[in-house]
């Protein structure tokens, strides 16, 4: 742990470093030095071309494949439920399991000490649907990791669904996913997240972060199994994979638990697939301040994950894993640190100089590296000119304060800094659209 702690604040040694030297540059008048950090961007901007053009080709090829599902084999599946103070949604969560194609399924709802009516509304929906396997198992307060291992410990299924207490699937979500399981190597299939309340700006803003970002790459990574997580609202698991890994951690200052599970089975040579037909609507917070809450929880976890495991990665002995590890040491550090060192530098030679054309240039292309997959993700959508009006507003507002927000994060993971495990409320507002 001492060793642990002395990386962490060499990493942000360097990294304050590199930020200081990214502002001081920014006000130098030295040619030679500004030429140096010009071929710098240039060669990030390269490299950041072919990433995402290779990222747009692998989700392009993943989305042509064509998967059979043996309908003779109906394994069961025992989905589920974590929930602490999910009154105001879980009658909704269950009745849409109830509305999945896939019938053989049980379900399990964990009540993690609830102090809201989440486990007697459990209870009622349960009795008036006698005709479904719905249990439900009632602990302390222990997190949610701990919820779902002990619906895990519960369940009678060789296949696992992990869902949020706010999900709601849709009817073929189980079918899609088992088509993934065809190979024996396969330990994981995520699905992809839709937003179940649009009705605000800042949750539109979210909608086409999830459709832009987090799936986009993610059917990519798909193809190669390497999907890096496995998102809370909807994972199917191979019990056998969960059992090998000994499922999810539960110590306290693990935030993002489906993060870290994930990583894990890459490192023990599971295959990790995601797939755009599984889907989960989810209800996403409508105000900045619980948006930036829930992010930071996120950053910190995706942090941890990385950073716990990725020795385990890189002398896994297999070059996928090595390959895997060096990626997300990319994702999780290196390029938001590089990405946010060459804005301030950027903002800060405009601020000083008045340069425009530096900055015009450096966003016009990743501006249209990011209209690509807008172009890719949207061209079937009926309201192609509303969202591209939202993703211009979001690109220049929002994008950029989850950027500065992660950031924060990860210095304050450097720092070791102390965090609790922040839950948000739900307020049910999908239920009170429809």
């Amino acid at each position: 742990m001492m060793l642990q702690d002395t990386i962490k604040k060499l990493f942000l040694i360097i990294t304050l470093l590199f930020f200081l030297s990214c502002i001081a540059l920014g006000i130098s008048n030295n040619s030679y030095l500004h030429d140096l950090f010009y071929y710098s961007i240039f060669s990030y901007l390269i490299f950041v071309t072919l990433r995402h053009v290779l990222f747009l080709f692998f989700a392009i090829v993943e989305g042509r494949i064509a998967r059979q599902l043996n309908s003779e084999i109906a394994p069961l599946v025992s989905i589920i439920v974590p929930a602490y103070n999910e009154a105001a949604v879980i009658k909704d969560a269950l009745s849409g399991l109830l509305d999945l194609q896939y019938s053989n399924t049980e379900i399990i709802v964990i009540d993690d000490g609830s102090t809201d009516q989440t486990e007697t509304i459990v209870r009622e929906f349960s009795s008036t649907h006698p005709e479904h396997a719905i249990r439900v198992y009632s602990q302390t307060n222990a997190g949610k990791a701990c919820a779902l291992n002990s619906g895990i410990f519960h369940a009678r299924g060789e296949f696992i669904l992990c869902v949020d207490a706010d999900s709601r699937l849709t009817p073929d979500a189980l079918n899609n996913a088992f088509k993934h399981f065809e190979d024996p190597a396969v330990g994981a299939v995520g699905g992809f997240i839709a937003v179940r309340n649009p009705q605000s700006l800042i949750a539109q803003f979210q909608q086409l972060e999830y459709l832009i970002s987090l799936n986009f790459i993610r059917k990519a990574l798909s193809y190669f199994g390497a999907v890096t997580i496995i998102p809370g609202p909807v994972g199917l698991f191979r019990r056998e994979a969960i059992n090998a890994v000994f499922g999810y951690r539960e110590e306290k200052d693990i935030f993002a638990e489906d993060a870290d599970l994930t990583v894990r089975l890459l490192s023990a040579g599971w295959k990790v697939k995601g797939d755009t037909s599984m889907v989960s609507a989810t209800e996403v917070p409508i105000d900045v301040f619980s948006v930036l809450r829930q992010r930071y929880r996120w950053k910190r976890g995706i942090f941890q994950a990385f950073f716990d495991n990725f020795t385990h990665l890189v002398t896994a002995n297999s070059i996928r894993g090595m390959i895997i590890g060096i990626y997300l040491a990319l994702e999780a550090m290196i390029l938001p640190v590089l990405n946010f060192g060459l804005t301030l530098f950027l903002l800060v030679h405009f601020l000083y100089f008045g340069e425009f054309q530096l900055i015009l240039k450096y966003y016009l292309i990743l501006v249209s590296l990011d209209l690509s997959t807008f172009i890719y993700v949207f061209y079937r959508h009926d309201n192609k000119l509303k969202s591209f009006v939202i993703y211009f507003i979001q690109k220049f507002s929002y994008s950029y304060l989850m950027q500065a927000w992660g950031i924060f994060a990860l210095l304050d993971e450097w720092r070791s800094s102390k965090m609790s495990w922040d839950k948000l409320d739900r307020i049910g507002e999908a239920a009170k659209a429809r």
